[in-house]
């Protein structure tokens, strides 16, 4: 999943990770996106029936949501729990209350072709932005519901999106194989090569670190928060689409083309590839006990894998 750092405390060692693998229908159509609330409640954006589906974390359907909008690729949860989607083919973002009432859809008239899609986490500063692959843009939606801003990422084709700390914006771009860090204010600060071939998912970790999952070299790519390139990991799954890192700082990759997950270590190990028993993993989102869900886009399912 897109969202922003999660701060941990490396131990000294990892637990054993057991492959437990569990399968959820999600009641919706073409499962791409995929995030976790305060509670574990598990939500995919599901692209083919425009709709959201909502998951306890037991496995029990609670809701299922029409988007308003056609096409929802990416997902993200803001501080309040509040649910929103990029709808690619409606170039719009939706938003659904804890309630599970839709409250609001913002255009995004800057941004054309809506992908990844990120939230602040907190009341002040609060934005939602999307990255928007076929404008080569980024646009950033108030809390006031308006667009506020409309960045270039001087990056071709950008497709995921993530925070830091410190609310800087980085994009994952397909088309030139670079990140793109653009500051609060909108200022384009930095733009890295990922060396790593179509980077599409990015995530941060709580020391800065960017990491892509580069879908057509089946690599990750990890850059320093000073753009230096420290490691490029081979992800032992072919056409990793979505990134995650959990609290002790491993790496996931969901690995469309072979429905698998890989996961490396800190160091840069490659300890587990799982099976993931759905068809076309997409998303990936990691809940607070660590536990590892994707977004099965080929056969309408989430699967769970507990640790």
């Amino acid at each position: 999943m897109f969202l922003p750092i999660a701060l941990y405390k490396q131990p000294a060692s990892s637990p054993t990770t057991a492959y437990d693998p569990l399968v959820w229908a999600t009641t919706g159509n073409g499962p791409r996106g995929i995030t976790i609330d305060s509670l574990d409640n598990v939500y995919t954006a599901n692209f083919d029936s425009n709709s959201i589906t909502k998951v306890t974390s037991t496995g029990a359907v609670t809701s299922s949501w029409a988007t308003t909008g056609a096409g929802p690729t990416w997902i993200a949860i803001d501080f309040n729990d509040a649910v929103f989607t990029s709808n690619l083919t409606a170039k719009t973002i939706t938003k659904v209350t804890t309630g599970g009432a839709v409250t609001t859809i913002w255009a995004t008239p800057t941004g054309i072709g809506p992908q990844g899609i990120a939230t602040t986490k907190v009341s002040n500063p609060y934005a939602v932005y999307t990255a928007n692959n076929v404008s080569n843009s980024i646009t950033k939606v108030s809390i006031l519901r308006a667009t506020t801003s409309s960045w270039a990422t001087t990056g071709a084709i950008p497709y995921g999106i993530a925070l830091d700390s410190s609310y800087n914006v980085y994009t994952a771009n397909q088309g030139d194989n670079t990140i793109t860090k653009v500051s609060p204010a909108g200022a384009v600060t930095a733009s890295w090569a990922t060396t790593g071939a179509s980077p599409t998912g990015i995530a941060i970790d709580s020391l800065g670190n960017v990491y892509t999952s580069n879908i057509t070299s089946r690599t990750i790519t990890k850059v320093s928060p000073a753009g230096a390139v420290t490691a490029s990991w081979a992800t032992t799954g072919a056409n990793p689409y979505g990134i995650a890192i959990d609290s002790l700082g491993n790496v996931y990759t969901s690995n469309y083309t072979d429905n698998t997950i890989t996961k490396v270590s800190p160091a840069g190990v490659s300890t587990t590839p799982w099976a993931t028993t759905g068809n076309g993993p997409f998303g990936i989102a990691i809940d607070s006990l660590d536990n590892v869900y994707t977004a099965n886009n080929g056969s309408n399912t989430i699967t769970k894998i507990t640790v």
